[in-house]
């Protein structure tokens, strides 16, 4: 289940609906990354449990991107550690979806 753009102004605890449109791209631009990050990221999400935790990341990008969207310093080019290690963590988890699919582990 995709975030809606709802679940993110709750997350975000937002009560207007001024930024909806801004919400819905970041929205789309954490899929995008996700995408780029972790192998078959959309084929994977098929699987309750890791898009579960791919909505926790979801929600954890956009929120990065939302509240730092006037940063320019160089510091702030990276995604901070836990949204990093949340990551890494779908990385392995889709790792293991893959070899539970072809017969291993």
């Amino acid at each position: 289940m995709a975030l809606s753009v709802a679940d993110i102004k709750l997350y975000l605890r937002i009560d207007n609906d001024v930024e909806d449109a801004m919400l819905q791209r970041l929205l789309a631009q954490a899929d995008a990354y996700l995408a780029g990050a972790v192998d078959d990221f959309t084929l994977h999400c098929n699987t309750e449990s890791f898009d579960k935790q791919a909505d926790i990341v979801r929600a954890a990008i956009v929120a990065e991107m939302y509240n730092n969207r006037d940063c320019q310093e160089e510091k702030h080019q990276a995604f901070p550690y836990f949204i990093r290690s949340a990551i890494a963590q779908l990385q392995y988890s889709a790792d293991d979806i893959d070899a539970e699919g072809s017969g291993g582990a």
